[in-house]
């Protein structure tokens, strides 16, 4: 018997914080073993999309009122130990999460905004040369992904297994995307093989504001109104490519955990 994948959807429409904290504190409940992920002594870190610093009208970055939710949610835990990470492509971490609207999270919930750091070598099926991951997630007892939903002019849609593309440390990225631009699913690969290293606890997608067009910079804000959550990234960019009508195929990270047999791309086998 296969267990079905479950994930959380919900139409809101606005960033207001009780919509948001009550689907986040649904989120965490929807998961079995959420005592020992969220326990009182763990130490979590917090991966939203910081990728430049713009305004949030630009929709590059993930929403600071989902971030507040989240912080909220594990302070109501008892969880004390909170980081928030990424490595923006341009621009120090700092400058990026306060032009995020981040700023006052620190002084809030005692959160800190610490750089990614001990970059460590990554095995991968593909032999990618030079691909190395923050070692400092090792410190970390759980990890939550927090993407945002963009479209992407070279990936299609980023969604949550891309999200976590941010935390190969800053310069190399771009080499990276330059190895594999030719190959778009050995890029993928990569990408699930990183997000198997990663395995954040829990996934929570902002789709309140949407990003359309040539993503995921220069795109446009596109009202998509959906907070999706839960373990199974792949069946969560599964649904999320569902609702917007984009054939999954043409996900390239959808197409390589399919063949990697990495979480749930069948309907069939999605609970929502």
């Amino acid at each position: 018997l296969i267990m079905k994948s479950k994930i959380l959807l919900r139409k809101i429409d606005s960033y207001r914080s009780d919509h948001i904290e009550s689907f986040v504190q649904e989120s965490v409940n929807l998961l079995e073993n959420k005592r020992q992920l969220f326990g009182p002594t763990n130490k979590i870190l917090l991966k939203p999309n910081l990728l430049r610093g713009f305004d949030l009208e630009r929709c590059i970055t993930t929403h600071p009122a989902l971030i507040d939710a989240v912080c909220r949610i594990l302070k109501d835990l008892g969880i004390n130990k909170i980081d928030i990470s990424d490595s923006p492509a341009m621009g120090s971490l700092i400058s990026v999460a306060k032009k995020a609207g981040y700023g006052d999270l620190s002084k809030r919930y005692g959160v800190r905004i610490t750089p990614l750091s001990y970059p460590i070598s990554l095995n991968t099926d593909e032999n990618i040369p030079g691909l190395k991951i923050a070692g400092s997630i090792r410190e970390y007892d759980s990890i939550i992904n927090l993407p945002k939903f963009k479209s992407h002019c070279q990936m299609t849609l980023t969604l949550s297994v891309k999200n976590l593309f941010g935390l190969v440390i800053g310069k190399r990225k771009p080499v990276l995307h330059c190895l594999v631009k030719n190959d778009k699913l050995t890029f993928g690969k990569m990408l699930i093989d990183i997000a198997k290293q990663v395995a954040p606890s829990l996934t929570i997608i902002d789709g309140i504001n949407a990003m359309q067009g040539n993503g995921p910079i220069n795109g446009s804000p596109y009202p998509l109104g959906i907070l999706a959550a839960g373990q199974d990234m792949t069946a969560l960019d599964r649904v999320m490519t569902e609702i917007i009508g984009v054939p999954w195929k043409s996900i390239y990270t959808l197409e390589a955990a399919r063949i990697k047999n990495y979480g749930q791309w069948e309907l069939e086998q999605i609970e929502c």
